[in-house]
């Protein structure tokens, strides 16, 4: 019966004439084994007369070298049993008295041969041997009486048949085995699953194809190999597989990359009986599985268009670095970037053209960060920044270089797309920070910095902070303030520019000292814009805070004619109390552009207050009017009928078209800071920008003038007029009659 080890030999061990690799290799020793017997013989029996052992010695050492070293055919079986057969019949009939001593060889033929002889050739034997051993009675050879000689061929039979009868046994054992082997191969290799087969010295003794193709070597190829030896297997496989051996307990789903392979082995140990003689391993291919589980993480985590990480872990990785400043005592930075006028490269050049500005944005700012930042889109056109460790200052710089990287013109498809980026700048201490609030800060300050103009940093205070951290109160604060006419307005004044103009035509060094005393010459104030302002139950809040939330609750309109009029009335007393035309510029919101009825509110309120409408300018953002350039030409000349000016306010951040700008009912031109703060090197431009004014019929104002350099550059660029710091900040109602009294300072 085949042991233990027998179980891990597999098909190999049968032979093409159904006979045991194993007995076939063993077969030859036989007649070695004979041949030294005769050698024996002829040595040490004194009364030897057996003249033929010797070249029967040389003939059995013949044939038993050319079987072992590989004559083992079905015929090499055949003849070498035939000629021990023969032999011993001649050297018993031709030994006289000594011929006992060859008997033997007959008992050795009927124990070994049928063992390694076919079926059929194994009963021939059963017959042949005893007839052999009868055909020496009639030569008096068959050493004894020939009841005895006919006795030992019966035992010869009945030995040969005992021996052709547990042959036949082992070989169905063995073919059953073999079957149960072939049948097993049949399946595994038809199996999607890998399985293989490790013996006790980690070999492998069975491997499909499907574990082959894990590992992307051949299955074949692997066979009696150790696992340590197979190109393509992890070297935690050897580990698993002696734990196993050394627990005897099972170890499932251990998970294994190969490659780019991911699969999941199950390993257990197979016995015979208590003893443990293999490992059994299967193995299933969960690439495709891991991979979806990455790409389902990656949704989630990441944004899909520039591949950034998106609201959801940038939040996470905020509070992870909150955390860890707060521990360290370090500070932790948030800039806030949104792209100016993304909308208008949607609807203008399309959602491909927007996508495209999108990802080179990504790449923009991936470039300008260091390895330990994150950089996140967070919806829309809003990215974000985190940057561990930055102070204040450092984090402006890198807005700065973030603004004067996003200015360089890209190409998209075959049009060039210029576009900027307004950021905020919130930076956190650490401890006990919360990542909501602190985005929100830098979100607070990015609409600062578009209110400012665009193209900017702005950096967060506490002013811009909502007085409630519940939207939904601080909104109804709002709301109350507006029905409770509490919101107030600031006068920033507005200064002429001729004498200064005309100054700089003469001497550019005297001008520079006419624009160092413009702003204390109260005489050259030609009007105001007014500014809503609002001081909240916990202090003043910002108008980058308050105008969006009342944009979104719907009161930007009763929020806007509280505004007019009280500016309005303010202008309209200050004209009768100086005797000077003084004019207020107001702003005019989207919704209110597309409120049919502003025009007749507007009409009564100028009428109420008692001011000229041409002491009126409404101030409409330049991305307002090309939002619908026909609805808003409809609407302007509306209110061009009533009296009003109109102005173009940001002019020159957004996406104009000349066609349309010369059909607008426009007035004034209203240069955006962001191009005041590049001088002296956008003084060109700004030249541009007024040579188009004049041409369409249109005066020009410059905003956000803070130094001396600025204001002389939009005077020699030939501006209109100005107004910004430098000349006056922005004044309460009641401090502007000390400004024309000459004791404001």
């Amino acid at each position: 019966m085949a042991g233990p080890d027998s179980v891990l030999v597999g098909r190999s061990a049968a032979a093409s004439f159904e006979v045991p690799t194993t007995l076939q290799k063993a077969e030859p020793f036989t007649l070695l084994a004979l041949a030294a017997h005769a050698m024996a013989i002829d040595l040490f029996s004194p009364a030897t007369t057996l003249d033929r052992l010797v070249p029967a010695t040389v003939l059995l050492l013949v044939l038993g070298l050319a079987g072992i070293l590989g004559w083992r055919s079905r015929t090499a079986a055949v003849v070498r049993c035939t000629v021990v057969l023969t032999l011993a019949f001649l050297l018993t009939v031709s030994g006289g008295q000594d011929s006992g001593d060859v008997l033997l060889w007959f008992f050795v033929v009927v124990a070994v041969y049928p063992l390694v002889l076919p079926t059929r050739d194994s009963w021939v034997l059963v017959v042949a041997a005893p007839v052999a051993h009868l055909a020496l009675v009639p030569f008096g050879a068959g050493d004894g009486p020939a009841a005895v000689t006919i006795v030992r061929a019966v035992a010869l039979g009945l030995i040969a048949a005992f021996v052709h009868v547990g042959a036949s046994a082992y070989r169905g054992a063995v073919a059953q085995r073999d079957g149960a082997f072939d049948l097993l191969d049949t399946y595994s290799q038809g199996s999607p699953v890998g399985m293989a087969l490790w013996d006790r010295e980690l070999r492998v003794r069975r491997m499909n194809e499907a574990f082959g193709a894990l590992l992307g070597v051949p299955a074949d190829d692997q066979l009696g190999r150790r696992v340590q030896q197979i190109v393509g297997m992890p070297a935690e496989v050897a580990d698993h597989l002696r734990t196993v051996l050394s627990s005897g307990e099972a170890e499932q789903g251990v998970e294994l990359v190969s490659g780019d392979r991911t699969f999941v082995v199950s390993l257990h140990p197979v016995r015979s009986g208590r003893d443990i003689v293999a490992i059994g391993g299967v193995a299933v291919d969960v690439s495709a599985e891991r991979a979806a589980a990455r790409a389902l993480v990656q949704a989630s985590t990441h944004d899909q268009l520039t591949g950034l990480p998106n609201r959801a872990l940038f939040t996470e990785r905020l509070a992870a670095a909150l955390g860890q400043a707060g521990r360290a005592g370090q500070s932790v930075a948030v800039l806030f970037c949104d792209v100016d006028r993304f909308k208008v490269v949607n609807d203008s050049r399309g959602h491909a053209a927007g996508d495209a500005l999108l990802r080179a944005t990504a790449i923009r700012l991936g470039a300008l960060v260091r390895p330990q930042d994150t950089v996140a889109r967070l919806g829309g056109d809003e990215f974000a920044v985190l940057a561990p460790g930055l102070s204040a200052p450092q984090a402006r710089l890198l807005g700065e270089r973030i603004c004067v990287a996003s200015r360089r013109p890209l190409l998209v498809g075959d049009e060039w797309i210029t576009s900027t980026i307004s950021v905020g700048v919130a930076v956190a201490g650490g401890a006990g920070g919360d990542p909501v609030e602190v985005l929100r800060d830098a979100d607070a300050a990015m609409t600062r910095a578009k209110d400012a103009g665009r193209d900017q940093v702005a950096v967060f205070d506490v002013g811009l902070r909502p007085p409630s951290s519940e939207g939904l109160e601080f909104r109804a604060s709002l709301r109350r303030a507006v029905d409770a006419d509490q919101i107030r307005v600031a006068f920033q004044p507005v200064y002429r520019l001729d004498a200064l103009r005309t100054a700089t035509a003469v001497d550019s060094g005297s001008a520079r000292g006419a624009a160092a005393a413009l702003g204390s010459d109260a005489s050259q104030i030609v009007g105001f814009e007014a500014l809503a302002r609002w001081r909240g139950p916990q202090g003043d809040v910002s108008p980058a805070v308050f105008i969006p939330t009342a944009e979104d609750a719907g009161i930007i309109g009763s929020l806007g004619e509280q505004v007019l009029r009280q500016a309005c009335a303010a202008v309209a007393g200050w004209r009768l109390q100086l005797d000077r035309p003084l004019t207020v510029a107001v702003n005019l919101s989207a919704r209110q552009l597309a409120d049919p009825q502003s025009v007749a509110r507007l009409g009564a309120i100028l009428a109420e207050v008692g001011i000229p409408p041409s002491a009126v300018q409404l101030e409409i953002t330049e991305s307002v009017l090309m939002a619908d350039v026909e609805g808003s030409i409809r609407r302007l000349s509306e209110l061009r009928e009533l009296g009003v000016t109109l102005a173009v306010d940001d002019f020159g951040t957004g996406y104009s078209s000349l066609a349309y700008l010369r059909d607008l009912p426009i007035d004034t031109l209203k240069i955006d800071r962001s191009f005041t703060m590049r001088l002296p090197g956008e003084e060109a431009v700004i030249g541009f920008v007024v040579d188009l004014a004049r041409a369409i019929g249109a005066s020009t104002v410059v905003e956000g003038i803070e130094t001396a350099e600025q204001l002389h550059g939009v005077a020699r660029a030939g501006c209109d007029v100005a107004q910004g710091f430098f000349l006056s900040r922005p004044l309460s109602a009641d401090r502007v009659p000390a400004l024309f009294a000459g004791t404001h300072a």
